[in-house]
């Protein structure tokens, strides 16, 4: 499950194959009926329905791309098509009936053990969905070596084995994105510096205190890059001979406890002298949204007040449902909740992964994206009334980061359409949708310029970037010219 050089690509030799349309059992809360098609590959049966078409057969190429470089690294062949069921948008997703319950907002995909099914929904970037593809992949790949090739049918084995989530996951991260990436590498750096660099002990024992995503792709890319990529496989398949423990001692001629050791030292090692150069946090900054101070242990996607007296946030004081809450912006001492998600409340959950509140320019209002039934709306609210005043409905498959104009009567927002993410604007009454991007480009996060002449908005855009070969660049900051109706993409300053 997700919480998040390129390799040869594999074409597919034949034109895939449509099949009937297949549904998977119910779920406690659905909306609409997905009229699932079937891509058929050589190795993956790819679910979609109609709207995501385009999506999903790049989709399908990635899943290819994906296989032919995990089949080598493990060693590891599929005996029969693995399915794939892919969503429009994380709204359609929540709506799935292809698991036991409906995934949560913090959820990016999810295989089963017992069928061996990834499923996802698109997330308007490919690189970010292609990371969450093969982060699913490696799960199908480490159910079908602990199935024996028999989906659901290795359950006592994998009960027997009993994986540590830092060993599932982390793997899964290290065989998505490489070795260690910069939001490891920041985890890695804060625990060497505060002196809560987790054994692997703790990790087996506490993965809710000690993240297994972040903590166990360090160890996984330290295993790599000390023993090469095929020790992984490796290990993952002589588990099935005895164990966690044993697979390491068999694979690498080391104890968990002495691999743990080696692993610590080495990160403190390479992290340390880095960070003695640093200045901490405390030192040029203060805390403002804390536990001890603000309720709640997660405290997300801050927005200040334009005059900096106050802040907007997610949080999840009554730790089920995240909510929207105001503090003040000089203490964090919480004022109110705005809002409340949930069931029982006019919204289900607000988008609080890639998305958050924004203030109009006047601090009286605030504007964000929340699922309501089958779609995410954008919701206004007075602050001071603490009451909604506007609920937008769009005919899109989800919504994020709506961001307000200058002078305070339009917003623009990351629309998902068909699984791709476009640029839209609308006047705040919910009138004049108007798009401006219609591309395979991730187009994320949009603010206006205080003249209001143009958008800044993060996007894949530029030379290395190629949708035929599946080639997708990092991400840039680009410009929209609303007059003209052209894109600029900035480059970095060291290029210039």
């Amino acid at each position: 499950m997700l919480r998040r050089a390129a390799p040869a690509l594999v074409l597919l030799l034949l034109a895939p194959g449509l099949l009937s349309a297949q549904y998977f059992g119910r779920n406690k809360v659905q909306y609409s009926s997905f009229d699932f098609k079937v891509i058929q590959t050589e190795h993956f049966d790819v679910y979609y329905y109609e709207r995501e078409r385009v999506a999903a057969m790049d989709a399908a190429r990635m899943a290819e791309r994906g296989y032919a470089r995990l089949s080598k690294v493990l060693n590891h062949d599929f005996r029969e098509r693995k399915p794939i069921i892919l969503y429009a948008s994380h709204s359609d997703f929540q709506q799935t009936n292809a698991l036991g319950q409906a995934p949560s907002e913090g959820t990016g995909g999810v295989t089963d053990f017992q069928r061996n099914r990834a499923v996802m929904p698109f997330t308007g970037s490919y690189q970010e969905f292609e990371h969450v593809l093969q982060h699913e992949m490696v799960h199908q790949f480490q159910y079908d070596t602990w199935s024996r090739g028999r989906a659901g049918g290795g359950l006592s084995t994998i009960i027997a084995i009993n994986p540590p989530l830092w060993f599932a996951e982390g793997m899964a991260e290290y065989l998505s994105i490489g070795p260690i990436n910069s939001e490891t590498a920041m985890w890695l750096r804060d625990a060497a510096l505060e002196g809560n660099l987790p054994t692997i002990e703790q990790m087996t024992l506490d993965p809710y205190k000690y993240f297994p995503y972040r903590f166990g792709h360090a160890l996984w890319s330290y295993i790599g890059e000390r023993w090469g990529d095929e020790a992984v496989g490796a290990i993952l398949k002589a588990t099935l001979a005895g164990g966690v423990d044993g697979a390491f001692r068999r694979t690498i001629g080391l104890t968990l406890d002495q691999l743990s050791s080696q692993w610590r030292d080495a990160v403190q090692k390479k992290y340390l002298p880095e960070i003695g150069a640093r200045a901490k946090a405390s030192a040029v900054a203060s805390a403002l949204l804390t536990e001890k101070r603000s309720d709640g242990t997660l405290h997300l996607a801050p927005a200040l007040s334009p005059d900096g007296s106050q802040v907007a946030y997610f949080s999840e004081k009554d730790f089920y449902f995240v909510d929207l809450y105001l503090a003040s912006g000089t203490t964090g001492k919480v004022k109110r909740r705005i809002l409340k998600s949930g069931i029982s409340s006019n919204y289900e959950t607000y988008r609080f992964i890639n998305s958050q509140a924004n203030w109009s320019p006047d601090g009286k209002y605030l504007a964000f994206a929340a699922k309501r039934g089958a779609r995410d709306v954008i919701v206004i609210v007075d602050v001071a009334r603490n009451k909604e005043i506007k609920r937008i409905n769009l005919k899109l498959s989800g919504v994020t980061t709506p961001s307000w104009s200058p002078d305070g009567q339009q917003l623009v927002f990351t629309g998902y359409d068909g699984g791709l993410s476009d640029l839209f604007i609308v006047s705040r009454d919910g009138s004049g949708l108007r798009r401006l991007t219609e591309d395979k480009y991730a187009d994320l996060h949009p603010v206006w310029s205080p003249d209001g002449k143009s958008i800044a908005f993060a996007t894949d855009r530029g030379g290395e970037t190629n949708f035929g070969t599946l080639a997708v660049g990092n991400m840039r900051i680009a410009l929209y010219d609303l007059d003209t109706e052209s894109i600029e993409v900035l480059e970095p300053a060291d290029r210039r």
